[in-house]
């Protein structure tokens, strides 16, 4: 029999639809064979949670959810089956659910797997619920266990981590100038990888100059404004390596510009909206190599492995701490540029 928790019930933030999140009653699950229950410490807020509340995700709500795919918390109970992990372990969870059959899991893409049910999406039918809950059960394969020093609010970093170190490392920086449009949680991690993979420079570029200096705080060489990226393009400005982490489309146009003609590689990393076109007669003029990434391949330990090998430490990202029970106030907050790099919501 299963190790299960004392509570009966918890609280969960569903969202109904667009602009209709709660916080809702329900049971408390109990972990199948092969499951760990997580008692959910904290979540981060990823830009793909705001355009589900919003609207402009690309990915309609067919039926209530729970959002939240950045997430940490200590295991509170063992479905039959699982060794090898205690009571009281500190984990990140490891959001995506990939078959580990197919052609693509098989190749180690499994990031491109065409079965992946990620935690809080609505991609897939019935949609799965994510992390911002009190308590959620997990494959225990799909968590990762934290190492001693290793908070838990790192712990739920290691998921837009593993997005930027896949990115930086999906073409050569070493020795090259990159520069990175969008200076949001993605784009400073994408900076700091990009760096410490050997770039001979990097430039981070957003419409917020306080987010553009952040960036160069912590490694980047250069700040500057979207107006002040724009006045160096048309003096001729170009660069080796270009990554798109705004999910905007004025940012994607601006990144295809940067890049140098003949040579120049861009690699765009953040969501664009439903419908968003790509401008491809940047990419004609200047004969440029173009690519995206989705999500990270691997699952979590690369970022992990990653950031102590090099003694990072990411935890200046998380710039806005709010307890759960104010989370529809995160969501209702108007939309700035110069809103926190990463919001966390404690659970626990």
């Amino acid at each position: 029999m299963p190790l299960t928790s004392s509570f009966e019930t918890q609280t969960a933030a569903v969202l109904a639809g667009p602009g209709d999140l709660q916080l809702t009653s329900r049971i408390c699950p109990t972990p199948a064979a092969g499951e760990v229950l997580v008692k959910i410490s904290t979540v981060g807020i990823c830009g793909s949670d705001t355009a589900y509340f919003h609207g402009t995700a690309a990915y309609a709500i067919n039926a209530p959810f729970v959002m939240g795919h950045e997430a940490s918390g200590t295991i509170a109970a063992l479905g039959d089956g699982v060794s090898g992990l205690a009571l009281d372990t500190a984990v990140a969870l490891i959001p995506s659910l990939s078959c580990g059959t197919c052609e693509q899991c098989s190749g180690g893409f499994d990031n491109l797997c065409p079965h992946t049910r990620y935690l809080g999406s609505a991609a897939v039918n019935p949609h799965r619920d994510g992390a911002l809950q009190e308590y959620l059960p997990v494959p225990a394969s799909h968590v990762l266990a934290l190492p001693n020093g290793f908070t838990l609010a790192e712990g739920a970093l290691l998921e837009p981590m593993a997005v930027a170190l896949h990115a930086a490392r999906k073409t050569n920086v070493a020795g090259t100038s990159v520069l990175v449009v969008g200076g949001g949680a993605i784009g400073q991690l994408t900076a700091l990888a990009a760096k410490t993979l050997g770039a001979a420079t990097v430039t981070v570029s957003d419409v917020s100059e306080r987010r553009a200096r952040t960036a160069v705080e912590h490694g980047a060489d250069t700040a500057l404004t979207t107006t002040e990226l724009k006045d160096q393009l048309s003096k001729g400005t170009r660069f080796d390596v270009v990554f798109d982490a705004s999910g905007h489309p004025a940012g994607v146009e601006t990144a295809l510009m940067a890049a140098r003609p003949g040579t120049g590689r861009v690699v765009l990393v953040g969501n664009l909206p439903a419908g968003a076109g790509l401008p491809v007669k940047y990419i004609s003029r200047a004969e440029s190599w173009v690519t995206s990434t989705l999500r990270f391949a691997g699952g979590l330990a690369p970022a992990l492995d990653f950031l102590n090998e090099h003694k990072l430490d990411i935890s200046w990202l998380v710039e806005q701490t709010v307890p759960f029970h104010k989370i529809v106030e995160v969501f209702e907050a108007p939309a700035a540029d110069d809103s926190p790099l990463k919001v966390h919501i404690q659970l626990s």
